[in-house]
């Protein structure tokens, strides 16, 4: 199924030992500058989402999934030259309580700039209706892979969604 990928272990699991051992892909030319942190468009300080850190992982695995070619950053992305990559968290939903608390879900936005100029945007969806896992947090670490995945691909090819900056619907009660 699309919507879902299964992996044996969360980020949180791979070693620095791996992490060093990957390629590194592209020139540094040719990279794309992410932050290291993807911002929720929205306060999460009510929900359980403020105690999970997928929002972490999502830029150091997106690094990964895209053979080094994306590169992790604490700059202000709107003062760094060349491409970056500008994320942001549309929607999540998660809660303890496996099936019984209903799907889990990630959206995430994402610009792709060069020099101020947009090359590239997009606005993609993952949901994880995994039944009886109960953890609040681990449903979020797969998206995570997931999205990661998703937009290494269409970085690839980036093209323009003129549906992507379309203010999204409200967020359902958590």
């Amino acid at each position: 199924h699309r919507g879902w990928v299964r992996m044996g272990m969360s980020f949180r699991g791979l070693s620095l030992v791996m992490l060093a051992a990957l390629p590194l892909g592209a020139n540094a030319g040719d990279t794309i500058k992410v932050g290291r942190v993807v911002p929720y468009m929205r306060d999460i300080s009510d929900t359980n989402l403020h105690k999970c850190d997928w929002n972490r992982n999502l830029p150091a695995l997106l690094s990964w999934k895209s053979g080094r070619t994306v590169e992790v950053t604490d700059a202000d992305l709107a003062t760094v030259g060349g491409k970056v990559l500008v994320l942001s968290i549309v929607k999540a939903h998660t809660a303890g309580g496996g099936n019984m608390s209903g799907p889990k879900w990630g959206q995430v936005r994402g610009e792709l700039r060069e020099n101020g100029e947009l090359l590239g945007n997009f606005s993609i969806r993952r949901v994880s209706a995994r039944p009886f896992d109960m953890a609040v947090c681990k449903p979020l670490d797969r998206i995570a892979v997931a999205l990661a995945g998703d937009i290494a691909a269409w970085l690839k090819n980036p093209t323009i969604d003129p549906d992507a900056d379309k203010v999204p619907e409200p967020a359902p009660a958590e």
